[in-house]
């Protein structure tokens, strides 16, 4: 029987074209050994992209195309939906860049809403230069939440460690009075729901980080996680998630507590993002967790000040191609299992 695995058709964003998200979308293409597993598209101009590829000294040809739908297996495919994209200028903010970067995502977006893609994994965007009247969104994950079925939340995903956050892109001025009840309630939820179909896990282990140091000390810093955190949690408890906290976060990680967890919850994104990225050595990947279709990206940023460089590293970018994959494939199992259960007890 014909392998199936390369027919899974993963969508490619550009990212902003003058960091390194050309250079690590290429380097992680050239080899072919994702060509084995999916049918790589990538929405970008070809006059870039064949710049990029020269200037790194890389031996790629593409694959022309008008629409994902006449994509081949075994090539690295282009869907050129540019007409005059701005020169390349590594390592510099460009807002003309930006409009190009949104212009890749725009239509890469639209292809995964209406199902001619399965996957789309996303290069680091600069969001001072996307932004513009067009695109007034924190990032990809907002955009993409805007335009697919869904309730997105950022998980943050490596080989031993599983995070997501409460509060996302905000202030830290904001955190508090947008942490309530029903965020909780529906932030767990879904997180639980997303372990057990997306990774597998059939009783989940969810911690929740405290919002203020020690857990409030009683009251003597201030009575927000007894007042809020703590009822929500107790409720989720009720309906039979596996949740437990809050903890305080300034030794959650040190002690190794998270090891105990299938997914550790923080209440702001400094809180969660820090030891994750200290844990995870550049090997971390941004899932869009939540939606109904899946969408990936490395855990790092544009890097102007290594752009043009030949030193980026792929290895995040690898994995969250490999994690995208992943996901596609437990999806698949776990529908069908619903689907079985469902018959066999009509």
């Amino acid at each position: 029987m014909k392998d199936q695995k390369n027919n899974i058709k993963v969508g490619f964003t550009t990212g902003d074209m003058n960091g390194i998200g050309p250079e690590i979308l290429l380097n992680s293409l050239r080899d072919g050994e994702l060509l084995s597993k999916c049918t790589p598209i990538i929405y970008g101009p070809l006059k870039n992209l064949n710049y990029t590829s020269t200037h790194f000294g890389f031996k790629i040809s593409f694959n022309k195309i008008i629409s994902a739908e006449q994509s081949q297996e075994g090539k690295i495919n282009l869907v050129d939906c540019f007409k005059n994209p701005p020169e390349i200028s590594f390592g510099l903010l460009n807002k003309e860049m930006g409009h190009a970067a949104f212009e890749s995502i725009k239509r890469a977006v639209r292809d995964l809403k209406d199902g001619k893609i399965d996957i789309l994994v996303t290069p680091p965007i600069n969001k001072e230069a996307i932004h513009s009247q067009e695109f007034q969104f924190m990032g990809h994950t907002d955009y993409i939440n805007s335009e697919i079925n869904g309730n997105s939340t950022m998980m943050m995903v490596s080989s031993d460690l599983r995070l997501a956050l409460l509060t996302e892109h905000i202030p830290v001025s904001r955190v508090t009075d947008s942490i309530t009840y029903n965020v909780i309630k529906n932030k767990v939820k879904a997180l639980n729901q997303t372990l057990i179909r997306d990774f597998l896990i059939e009783q989940p282990k969810i911690a929740i980080l405290s919002i203020d140091p020690h857990v409030g000390d009683g009251g003597v810093i201030s009575d927000n996680d007894k007042k809020i955190m703590v009822p929500a949690i107790n409720k989720m408890q009720d309906f039979g998630v596996l949740v437990y906290g809050p903890f305080s976060a300034d030794s959650f990680f040190g002690s190794s507590e998270h090891k105990k967890y299938d997914l550790i919850i923080a209440a702001y994104h400094d809180q969660g993002l820090t030891p994750f990225k200290t844990l995870s050595f550049g090997m971390g990947v941004n899932y869009t967790s939540g939606l109904d279709r899946i969408r990936t990206s490395p855990d790092h940023g544009t890097a102007y000040s290594i752009a043009g460089k030949g030193v980026a590293s792929n290895e995040s970018f690898l994995c969250s191609v490999h994690l995208a994959i992943e996901i596609y494939q437990r999806r698949k199992v776990y529908d069908e299992k619903l689907k079985n259960k469902s018959y066999n007890t009509q």
